[in-house]
């Protein structure tokens, strides 16, 4: 199953990361249009709901690091402090908007200092919705002459379900759509019961976690370290067995974040002391890939694929 399912999308996938995140502001029509443009097999996307229900692409439900609504003062009154997932957090949610109200907010960089270029684009573009998304892909899939990819994450579902917005729910009708499912929540992904989904770990999973993922979806989602760790110093080691033990299960492995900033790089693969400044991020993904893994989650797709173009041939931490 895992490897019908990778093999779809053209193994090893490169995945844009919350569509060209690293060129434009994520999660617009503008970020995902262009991670197509620049050669990804997939773009991924994360789906939270609005208060009457409706599906639209944002990675935090706090919306202030990625709109303006901050400047808005006909949403003041919105503003509220909540317990997300363990954290405290004071601002706006967009389970506390319609989707009309939401459409009113204008989108920007998260990391606007480390992203300038992308940042020059703040204020342009609106919230997507799911179905737009989707029909950009149709767009593109048409353009390309080759199906591509989508990959959704179910944000923070346990909390949008005590709001009384169950996202299994909510996306059920999508279900039987050529779209390959992410999640944290096992309950959320055994709920779905979709035939391509994913469950993604912040931690390394141990081998009976790799078993009992078996039973329920078709791979993992993991850090990057989980596959290429790295020294005291910083420095890129040797991979992990973590591949082989997820394909012996007949799982799939996804790793993410790759970008091309030093400050997220090994310190083997920097390059200049700038943090900001772009290092040997293709040498990185060559390395993941070089390691096995069905598909990389990236910021930049381009560098990605220049990667998956190439043999390592790089230093390994000894």
């Amino acid at each position: 199953m895992a490897n019908r399912t990778i093999r779809a999308l053209g193994a090893p996938a490169v995945i844009a990361h919350r569509g060209a995140s690293g060129h434009r502001p994520e999660h617009t029509l503008a970020a995902y249009e262009l991670g197509y443009r620049l050669g990804a097999n997939s773009i991924e996307l994360d789906v939270v709901a609005t208060r009457d229900g409706e599906l639209v692409c944002r990675h935090d439900l706090e919306l202030s690091r990625t709109t303006d609504v901050a400047d808005r003062p006909e949403f003041a009154h919105l503003r509220r402090t909540l317990e997300v997932e363990g954290e405290l957090l004071t601002g706006w949610f967009v389970h506390d908007f319609t989707l009309v109200e939401l459409r009113e907010l204008r989108t920007r960089e998260r990391w606007g200092r480390k992203r300038q270029a992308s940042a020059t684009y703040d204020g342009r573009w609106t919230i997507p919705t799911l179905a737009e998304v989707l029909d950009l892909r149709d767009q593109e899939s048409a353009r390309t002459g080759s199906r591509l990819g989508v990959h959704v994450e179910l944000k923070s579902p346990q909390h949008l379900r005590a709001e009384g917005l169950w996202l299994a729910d909510l996306v059920r009708d999508r279900v039987g759509e050529d779209l390959t499912w992410l999640s944290f929540d096992t309950e959320t992904l055994r709920d779905l019961g979709a035939a391509r989904s994913y469950r993604i770990f912040d931690k390394t999973p141990s081998p009976k976690e790799l078993s009992r993922v078996a039973e329920y979806a078709v791979g993992v989602a993991v850090r990057r370290k989980a596959v290429l760790p790295r020294d005291i110093g910083g420095r890129v080691t040797e991979p992990t067995k973590l591949v082989e033990k997820a394909h012996k299960r007949g799982l799939s492995v996804l790793v993410w974040t790759h970008r091309a900033e030093n400050q997220h790089l090994p310190t083997n693969l920097r390059i200049g002391s700038a943090p900001h400044g772009h290092g040997d991020a293709a040498g990185e993904a060559a390395l993941l890939f070089d390691a096995g893994i069905d598909g990389l989650i990236s910021d930049y797709p381009e560098v990605a694929l220049a990667g998956r173009n190439r043999r390592p041939g790089l230093p390994i931490a000894r």
